[in-house]
């Protein structure tokens, strides 16, 4: 019976509150449903005596009170009054300070003057910040000239201006009267179209694109799809450490003085983060507490059930014809092991475009295969996927390789290149690792024009111009002498046994591989699941039937901005892209996309952008360099170890 009872309240409540009685004057209204749907869901109201006056202007304060409530926000009673005309006992102040705590209002610069009419222009940027497009409004701001009506709107608002016309479906919805007056007052059948397209945009998914030819035979497009459904958790990190005890200790300190904190590991560095604010407001007025007392702080915005979210998801897909632009790595600084940015990179060659390469240890060695120029920076991971290329053809394949030496008395395997040696094996240093071997103790041997030119017992040893330096752990190297002649072999070996690896120029490693014949790839390749099923930002380049090069990159890490993809989804927008090989290349913070020396994305390390260890740049043809010798080629008596033999 009480059971009984409960349903029919229930059901009497649920009644109630879905019959909303219609305006009495929306008919012939061009916004009716609109305005009819946010009625039902409370979002929008009418006037005392129960009109909607559809054609009248709407108050300020009376708008952020509708978007809050389309949003969803909390509306507690105001602690404190943000802006000097809205006192805490004004009736619109609780919508107006939730409205400016969640960042759907620009910091106050003055009186918010709630009873005064509401502008097109300034109801767009409201509904463009609710919507967590304020990055790519500035974006687009930066990349757009100007003209037509958006002339007319205010400059610092053009770029949420553009992100409303330019979405599909469109955020800013004309009237039968067509566009109004960015600068006038926007109409309540105006606001409630805007409020509406905004809650389909987040319920049923939207897309910003913008495509942009930068040259013949080169083009950018930027997509964002999708919104954040949810609230984000902000947090203030206080410090990154890669030792984990450190990092404990930290946090320990942290959880004594009564906050809440956690240690994230992200990119092999443990992350010590305080708290789990509301809003980015509470999070600064924690980092600035902590600020006072010597720590380093960052805020940060995090989400739960990262990985079911739908969106949003912010990519950049670059595509160029190689008959027109050359692909090529650029190794950082120029030597092994070295940092740079991205864009220092780009600047430094002339590039038009440029994006991060393979993956790297934390001095900059790199961690994988990486050949510039047919020269060996360093050697590949046995079984992880490269991208090799030369003029005419590209390739992506799981590499090993063989490095050898030889001499009259014997010949030893080489163990790497252009890295610390280990015990017992013998490495490779070219002058691409600096001016000496920075090695000790073993047997180094200074090979010059095919002929060892000293025999030293043990590093540093210079490294010369025009040759390199064995350095051996053990005997492997004790029976070479000054004056003998040595032949030096470095050789690709591809898991499908293609000759045209022994052709190819350039090589940067990565993995795992995404796509092979058109088909996802399933090997891990030795990758760990966190990596892999996990979204991160990302970076990777794929392989086209007509031989065009797509360059992908995805932000992640920012939930207003972009989530970042599991590996399974950058397969896709790579198939999607129209790349039928594709390679994941190193991701995370340091994901970098630059356009006409400009980083053209959003990097996700606290700092900005990441230094790393080599880049791929975009070029064109007209200012390629002089052949190289292949990389594949064995190597001898030449003047530096990546030539062809010479010829008896």
């Amino acid at each position: 019976m009480a059971r009984a009872l409960i349903c029919a309240l229930l059901l009497a409540v649920a009644g109630g509150a879905a019959a909303q009685p219609t305006p009495p004057d929306l008919s012939g209204t061009w916004a009716y449903s609109q305005i009819v749907a946010l009625a039902e869901r409370r979002v929008v109201d009418t006037d005392p005596d129960g009109r909607f006056r559809p054609e009248a202007s709407l108050s300020r304060a009376r708008f952020a009170r509708w978007l809050v409530a389309a949003k969803g926000l909390p509306t507690p009673p105001p602690t404190r009054a943000p802006f000097p005309d809205v006192p805490a006992s004004h009736p619109q102040a609780p919508a107006v300070d939730a409205a400016w705590r969640y960042g759907l209002l620009p910091d106050p610069q003055g009186p918010f003057r709630p009873h005064q009419a509401l502008s097109r222009q300034d109801a767009v940027e409201w509904v463009v910040r609710a919507l967590g497009y304020s990055w790519e409004a500035s974006w687009l701001a930066a990349r757009t000239a100007p003209s037509g009506e958006l002339l007319a709107v205010a400059p610092a608002r053009r770029g949420a201006w553009l992100v409303a016309r330019s979405t599909r479906p469109a955020l800013l919805v004309d009237g039968p009267g067509g566009p109004g007056n960015p600068t006038g007052p926007i109409t309540r059948a105006e606001a409630a179209a805007l409020l509406w397209a905004y809650l389909q945009a987040v319920e049923k998914g939207v897309q910003l694109r913008h495509e942009q030819a930068l040259a013949p035979g080169l083009v950018v497009t930027v997509e964002k799809r999708g919104a954040l459904r949810s609230l984000p958790v902000w947090r203030v990190q206080v410090g990154a450490f890669a030792n984990p005890e450190n990092a404990e200790r930290l946090a320990a300190r942290m959880r004594a003085q009564g906050l809440v904190a956690v240690v994230d590991v992200v990119d092999d560095l443990h992350k010590v983060r305080v708290g789990a604010f509301r809003t980015r407001g509470e999070a600064e007025a924690q980092a600035r507490a902590l600020a006072e007392k010597g720590l380093p702080t960052w805020v940060l915005s995090t989400v739960r059930d990262l990985e079911r979210l739908p969106g949003p998801q912010w990519l950049a897909v670059v595509r160029l014809a190689p008959s027109l632009w050359q692909l090529r790595p650029v190794l950082a600084r120029d030597r092994v092991p070295g940092r740079e940015r991205t864009s220092e990179m780009a600047r430094r060659v002339g590039a038009l475009v440029a994006t991060n390469g393979g993956y790297f240890a934390p001095d900059g060695d790199p961690l994988g295969g990486l050949v510039v120029d047919g020269q060996w920076a360093s050697e590949p991971i046995p079984g992880r996927s490269c991208l090799g290329w030369s003029d005419g053809f590209a390739l992506i394949d799981r590499l090993d390789w063989r490095g050898e030496v030889s001499w009259p008395g014997g010949a030893v395997r080489l163990g790497g290149v252009n890295r610390p040696r280990r015990q017992d094996e013998v490495v490779l240093y070219t002058p691409l690792f600096g001016a000496s071997t920075r090695m000790a103790p073993g047997l180094e041997v200074v090979v010059s024009d095919g002929l060892v030119r000293g025999v030293r017992d043990s590093g540093p040893t210079p490294i010369p111009q025009d040759g390199y330096v064995l350095s051996g752990g053990g005997a492997a190297l004790a029976s070479l002498r000054t004056g003998d002649p040595v032949r030096l072999s470095l050789t690709l070996q591809p898991a499908s046994a293609d000759p045209r690896w022994q052709e190819v120029r350039h090589v940067v490693c990565g993995g795992p591989r995404l796509l092979s014949g058109g088909l996802p790839d399933a090997a891990d390749e030795g990758f760990s699941e966190t990596l892999r099923e996990r979204r991160h930002p990302r970076t990777a380049v794929g392989l086209a039937p007509d031989g065009t090069v797509v360059l992908v990159v995805v932000d992640g890490r920012a939930p207003e901005h972009g989530l970042g993809m599991t590996l399974r989804e950058l397969a896709e927008e790579l198939r999607r892209a129209g790349a039928t090989d594709a390679l994941n290349l190193d991701g995370g913070g340091s994901t970098t996309l630059v356009v006409s020396g400009a980083v053209a994305n959003r990097p996700s390390d606290e700092g900005g952008e990441r230094p790393v260890s080599d880049a791929l740049v975009v070029l064109p043809r007209g200012g390629a360099s002089p052949p190289s010798p292949p990389a594949g080629r064995s190597a001898g008596t030449g003047r530096s170890p990546w030539h062809p033999p010479r010829t008896p």
